[in-house]
């Protein structure tokens, strides 16, 4: 027994690192603290508005979360279809393929760009729609988040190249970049939004509107700024690959790329569906919610990382044919993300209630909704830590379809329909929706793990030679 407590809390270094062709050696940890704060930044984003906008009117921070949620939605769509584009490209840096590897990650800029815009477009036109017939917001709150995702969403091609160089960056191991940008990003954001509300002198820029011009303007800066960094690492991006694509390159990456994208819509549109159930307990409970998810990001965020980190690692090995290695790098991943996330949900469910005043002097109502939901967030966070690594790993591998059809399987028989049974029917409300979400975490988990030990995946590499 504690031989085998001893493995389970020491890793294996030696497999935690990768030496490219040029003798180059990149470590998962080099990889996954910059992914971390990158991850933490870009919800602080979030936060901080959420937090500044608290102190403007008692349903702001509510409006934006909810809000957010949709955001986050679209952002989250262009970043897996990217985040399966990688899996071409990190095999073809495994295999040492440099230029397709790059006409890959031109062809994904060009396309996440074109579509972003559309549907950004198309989504600020409904903004009213979509705020009050599915997000079920009435009143003072459905016009704040309105009014905010108004603007957000029309400009959101913005943020949405941010996250694909973002994952081109990764993809070659290029992590440090997407944290300059990040931070750059939140401090003009923090920035313009502690002006729009405290006022210290006068800006042209009011209320959640202003808020909102003052995300936009933010990622703007960072996009300019990304754009220049991603030229000076030389990866070798192209217009001409876009104009002149190679066929089968293009049906690669819609056999990648769109499986992560069905599944990621799949996902979020659950998730806006559960946060609809929520938002039919009322204002309360939606800024419960809104508070708990802004905290418990952060818990999750090193697990998460650790997930993103292993991806490329697994991606570089299977690409270079090493699938033994690429096989037991997963779990020296599951450690640390397993360690992660139990170590931090613990230490913040204990500190619950100082947290949510410190941060969001949240009402005695709103406290007494979150301090139980934290304890099942720390168990949940077991499941989730499993979860993000092998996700994670089995995208890199090329096995899209099994992680697709598992994820929107687990999200709508699991998340939704449990919410809705434990929320309403038995009327558990916020912490019978938390249980829901516990289970879909839980049950994904053992589903890809049960995948990945089997080692069918090693049948889904995208370079056959």
């Amino acid at each position: 027994m504690k031989e085998k407590l001893r493995l389970l809390f020491t890793i294996d270094r030696s497999l935690t690192q990768f030496i490219d062709e040029d003798g180059k050696r990149t470590t998962l940890l080099s990889l996954m603290i910059p992914i971390f704060l990158e991850s933490a930044l870009r919800i602080l984003m979030g936060t901080v508005n959420s937090v500044i906008l608290s102190r403007f009117t008692p349903t702001a921070a509510g409006a934006i979360g909810t809000a957010s949620i949709i955001i986050n939605f679209m952002n989250s769509l262009f970043s897996m279809i990217s985040a399966g584009v990688t899996v071409i490209i990190v095999q073809n840096l495994g295999a040492g393929r440099r230029k397709r590897a790059a006409d890959a990650a031109s062809l994904s800029v060009a396309i996440c760009g074109l579509m972003s815009l559309v549907l950004g477009f198309i989504l600020s036109l409904l903004s009213r729609q979509l705020m009050s017939g599915l997000m079920n917001l009435t009143g003072e709150q459905l016009e704040e988040a309105v009014e905010y995702f108004r603007i957000v969403s029309r400009y959101n091609i913005v943020s949405t190249l941010i996250s694909v160089f973002s994952a081109i960056g990764r993809s070659y191991g290029k992590t440090r970049a997407n944290l300059v940008i990040a931070v750059l990003m939140n401090a003009i954001n923090a920035a313009i939004s502690a002006v729009v509300v405290f006022r210290p002198f006068e800006i042209p820029l009011h209320g959640i509107a202003g808020v909102a011009v003052g995300r936009v303007i933010a990622e703007t800066v960072a996009f300019i700024v990304n754009v220049i960094l991603i030229f000076r690492l030389k990866i070798g991006l192209s217009t001409d690959a876009v104009l002149h694509p190679d066929i089968q390159l293009v049906k690669d990456i819609i056999r990648y790329g769109l499986p992560s994208g069905i599944g990621t819509i799949s996902y979020n549109v659950s998730t806006i569906f559960s946060s609809a159930i929520i938002g039919g307990f009322g204002t309360t409970v939606v800024t419960a919610k809104t508070y708990l998810n802004s905290v418990t990001s952060f818990s999750t965020g090193l697990g998460f990382s650790a997930g993103m980190a292993t991806s490329i690692l697994i991606g570089w090995n299977v690409g270079r044919g090493d699938m033994d290695r690429a096989y037991r790098v997963n779990f020296e991943a599951i450690k640390i993300a397993l360690l992660a996330n139990l170590g931090l949900s613990t230490t913040m469910a204990f500190l619950a209630k100082p947290i949510y005043r410190a941060m969001f002097h949240a009402s005695n109502e709103v406290l007494a909704l979150v301090q139980p939901v934290m304890f099942i967030e720390a168990v949940l966070n077991i499941g989730r830590a499993v979860n993000v690594v092998e996700e994670n790993s089995l995208r890199a591998t090329g096995d899209v379809v099994y992680q697709m059809a598992v994820g929107m399987a687990c999200c709508w028989l699991c998340s939704v329909l449990f919410c809705y049974i434990n929320g309403v029917v038995f009327g558990y409300g916020l912490i019978g929706c938390w249980f829901a979400f516990l289970l879909d975490e839980w049950t994904r988990a053992a589903l890809y793990l049960y995948r990945w030990i089997s080692k069918k995946w090693m049948e889904k590499r995208i370079i056959k030679q």
